[in-house]
């Protein structure tokens, strides 16, 4: 058989190659679209597949005090994107914890502070506790479309979140939990594959202790201590009854804090032989402390209030919501995947998975290589006719 014969049965056999590989590729592309049910069923949830975490919980809130800020993650290690509403759900020790008691804003990547609501279908009384969304409501009550998000597979998002509590909102120990209504989407149709589900993450949260402000001193410091010199009137130079001139007592009349040297005379000289300058120096050498101890006392302790690292253990049952589940629109879906993939400046991922890609590249290469072999041909054969 000729070299030229060889060569040419070998490039066709190389292209029949290819074309079943990726024959093969299509048929296994076309056999994922069909049931993209079936695998989401043998998966887990993806409200269970979210990761959750708060991060930098203060262990101290004030009543009637500051904002404090923390951070809230979501973070996606399934291998599809998943829609979800967020929520924080707070509880005391005592069950007595309600929505009026605390404030809750929320910043999005990118965006300004906004207010929480209180979770559509008695997100004020589930659990004994308040479940607030961290995004809008309608006029109907209905979270917004704005209100949900989306976190592509292998990303995660962060959320920043400050709270405070109001002067009469119930003392001792508290928690706040993580919560999403989340579900995964398809990999073609970028749409919910079922209607979603809650999620607290195992209860995993941060516990919290909310206190009363310290008190405050009542008025200011009065300088009672100061005024007791001024019984004292030692002239700088005043003659004693003996005649001699009590220079030895001149410091104590420079030491006199400066409210009492403003009631003394400037300097013009009183006779007053009946007091002895001697008896009067003790009373000023402690006048000066006096002031010191005065200012201090306004100085009132500072609540700590912030994180000590590992979140303290919320020690009182929280379980899952058990509201009305907010609906998945549609559109919102595909609102917030436009938003997702914006963010993270790279578009989704669509198709199969590592097997696949394989195949793929392999009949890649060797389509690649068949069609090298039917051009050296196609010269060789020019070249012998030219």
């Amino acid at each position: 058989m000729s070299i030229r014969r060889t060569l040419a049965l070998a490039g066709a056999a190389a292209l029949a190659s290819s074309m079943v590989l990726a024959g093969a590729q299509g048929a296994m592309a076309v056999g994922a679209t069909d049931a993209p049910s079936a695998a989401a069923s043998a998966e887990k949830t993806a409200a269970q597949l979210l990761g959750l975490s708060l991060q930098g919980v203060p262990d101290t809130f004030i009543a009637g005090g500051d904002a404090r800020e923390f951070s809230y993650k979501i973070d996606n290690s399934s291998k599809h994107d998943d829609v979800f509403y967020p929520f924080l759900k707070f509880k005391n020790k005592a069950g007595s914890l309600k929505a009026k008691d605390f404030k809750v804003e929320y910043q999005l990547p990118g965006e300004g502070w906004q207010t929480g609501a209180v979770a559509p279908g008695g997100g004020d009384g589930d659990d004994s506790a308040a479940l607030i969304l961290l995004g809008q409501v309608d006029g109907d009550g209905n979270p917004s479309d704005d209100a949900l998000l989306v976190v592509n597979h292998g990303k995660n998002l962060t959320i920043k979140v400050r709270v405070s509590f109001t002067g009469d909102a119930p003392l001792g120990k508290a928690g706040v939990v993580p919560v999403v209504f989340a579900a995964a989407l398809d990999d073609d149709s970028h749409l919910p594959t079922d209607n979603g589900g809650f999620s607290c993450e195992g209860i995993r949260g941060a516990g919290f202790t909310i206190k009363k402000a310290a008190p405050t001193p009542t008025g200011k410091p009065t300088p009672t201590t100061t005024t007791s010199p001024t019984g004292t009137h030692t002239p700088t130079h005043t003659p004693t009854p003996t005649g001699s001139p009590t220079t030895s007592h001149t410091p104590t009349a420079t030491a006199t804090p400066s409210t009492t040297a403003t009631a003394t005379p400037t300097g013009t000289p009183t006779t007053q032989p009946t007091t002895p300058a001697p008896t009067t120096p003790a009373p000023a050498t402690g006048s000066p402390s006096a002031s010191p101890s005065a200012s201090a006392s306004t100085a009132a302790p500072a609540p700590s209030g912030s994180s000590t690292g590992a979140p303290e253990p919320i020690d009182f049952p929280v379980s899952v919501p058990k509201i009305t589940p907010p609906k998945i629109v549609p559109a919102a879906v595909t609102k917030a995947k436009a938003a997702a993939d914006n963010a993270d400046k790279a578009l989704a991922t669509t198709g199969g998975g590592d097997d696949t890609t394989a195949i793929a590249g392999a009949g890649g290469a060797v389509l690649v290589a068949g069609i090298g072999t039917l051009v050296v041909l196609r010269r060789r054969k020019s070249a012998q006719q030219g």
